[in-house]
């Protein structure tokens, strides 16, 4: 019976210790705060490109806004294009927000490009995975019928390497990451690509935690860089 008592001791101190880890990363960041605002850059024909989603869409982790994913983006765009930018990502944002609160502000800034990185927030709530293919195919749904936009949406992340996480829920989350991601597949189109971001250009860094920011969640400069990567390698088919 002591022993019982001792292990759940251990386990409940663990917990606690978890639980009081992330919440002082979520709220006491040492990270740079990153504030997406419109720009227009490049010369060309007109392209008008809109990111959403959620804190990674933001960028939280790059040292700066032009190390985000979607600035990376729209910089590589703007080689050859008047490229019109805007964000409207939201951090802790799930797959439900962005129908909520981001599909009209998409579809009424008439996009001829879309990228939206999102799952991330519903894969660690441990929403199950046919609920969030829902999801997914409603936000679809609606961008092809209301946009004639290249649509460019992330499939669950790649949590290996987030040691702000306990070792066991990673593997959680992992399993749950590659069983999404094989199902979703199933909604790509001739115009909607999904970025394989889980598995993307990772085998050139043997040490993963060159890759995560200081909270040890997000992507950092490096990460982040080969996430844009992984969005161009698709739009670039």
């Amino acid at each position: 019976m002591k022993i019982i008592l001792v292990i759940l001791a251990v386990i409940i101190i663990y917990v606690v210790y978890v639980y009081v880890r992330i919440f002082v990363a979520s709220h006491d960041s040492p990270l740079p705060v990153i504030t997406q605002v419109d720009i227009e850059q490049g010369q060309g024909s007109p392209l008008r490109y809109i990111a959403a989603g959620d804190s990674t869409a933001v960028g939280q982790g790059a040292s700066s806004v032009e190390h985000t994913y979607p600035r990376l983006i729209a910089a590589e765009l703007a080689k050859h294009n008047h490229v019109v930018y805007r964000n409207i990502a939201a951090r802790g944002a799930q797959t439900a927000d962005v129908i909520n609160n981001q599909l009209k502000q998409i579809i009424e800034f008439n996009p001829d490009i879309i990228t939206i990185s999102i799952s991330a927030n519903d894969v660690t709530h441990l929403k199950s995975n046919d609920r969030i293919f829902k999801t997914y195919r409603t936000i679809l749904d609606e961008l092809t019928q209301k946009t004639q936009a290249k649509i460019y949406i992330t499939g669950a992340p790649n949590f290996n390497g987030a040691s702000l996480l306990p070792w066991p829920y990673i593997q959680l989350l992992e399993a749950k990451s590659k069983s999404f991601n094989q199902q979703l597949t199933q909604l790509e189109t001739a115009r909607v690509k999904i970025i394989p971001i889980h598995d993307f250009g990772w085998d050139q860094f043997p040490d993963r935690s060159v890759t995560y920011s200081a909270d040890h969640f997000h992507p950092n400069d490096i990460g982040y860089q080969n996430w844009a990567k992984a969005f161009l390698s698709k739009m670039q088919q």
